[in-house]
């Protein structure tokens, strides 16, 4: 059963959670409840922990959120929501990330952090399909799966045409649009070049999707640095592309969002 910290100074804003369900049928054991990150930290490194919460004033917010990410930055973080089903909801999501960081199902061997990148593939990937359409949704699996992709900041949209894809795939390509979408993530845009995160999804064998986007815990950057600095990144790795796979992608939209959200509501 998996271990739940939640730092808070509202201890009881999980009455109604703990009168209402069954924490071993959702396969947790009931959480432990601490009142400060001092507490919440020294829980952490003295017990077993698999995710954790915080309701908690500003600084010690704040020096919580510090420490996990210095220390701890694959631990799994929820929300704490006052709607019952809302936390119940988001407990089910949970349990579902933490079986997927906990699961022996292969022959390979994955640490912590590349599972969470697996999972935050999989989280954007979806988003740039439109199939998130919750912007709360989001907000809460981007906190959850420790991403720092800014999900305020404005960011940069393109779309692109594969001219060839369909033959590209069928005849040259024979590993399918999931890894062809996997090379082109981590072979050539990065999930993370000079400070930006790019996220790309192969929506059709015509059609890829990327966004730019900005951290989280940096400055807001000026949208024409921003858009300088993706589209000089961007064309490059076409260029690469180009070269290494014989691929033609071609640029048929650019838009600058207000923030990565603004794709819940297309």
């Amino acid at each position: 059963m998996y271990h739940l910290l939640v730092a808070t100074d509202e201890p009881g804003v999980l009455n109604a959670l703990n009168a209402s369900v069954s924490w071993e049928n959702m396969n947790f054991r009931p959480p432990i409840i601490v009142g400060t990150a001092e507490e919440a930290i020294q829980t952490i490194e003295s017990k077993r922990v698999d995710c954790v919460s915080y309701m908690l004033k500003k600084k010690d917010a704040q020096l919580l959120s510090n420490y996990l990410n210095a220390v701890r930055p694959s631990l799994p973080i929820f929300e704490i929501r006052r709607s019952l089903e809302n936390q119940k909801r988001i407990l089910e999501d949970m349990r579902r990330v933490l079986d997927r960081l906990h699961a022996d199902v292969s022959d390979e061997l994955y640490d912590e952090e590349t599972v969470m990148n697996m999972l935050r593939d999989e989280l954007t990937h979806n988003l740039l399909v439109g199939e998130i359409r919750d912007e709360r949704l989001l907000r809460g699996r981007l906190q959850m799966l420790r991403s720092h992709i800014s999900p305020d900041k404005p960011c940069v949209l393109y779309e692109f045409d594969m001219p060839q894809g369909e033959v590209y795939l069928s005849s040259q390509w024979h590993y399918g649009s999931e890894r062809l979408e996997n090379a082109l993530r981590s072979n050539f845009f990065g999930r993370y070049y000079e400070d930006l995160f790019y996220v790309v999804a192969v929506l059709t064998p015509r059609n890829i999707r990327l966004v730019a986007c900005q951290r989280d815990d940096r400055e807001n950057e000026p949208v024409e640095s921003l858009v300088e600095r993706a589209d000089q990144h961007v064309a490059q790795t076409l260029e690469s592309i180009k070269e290494y796979l014989c691929l033609d992608m071609v640029i048929t939209g650019r838009e600058v969002l207000t923030n990565l959200c603004a794709l819940t509501q297309e």
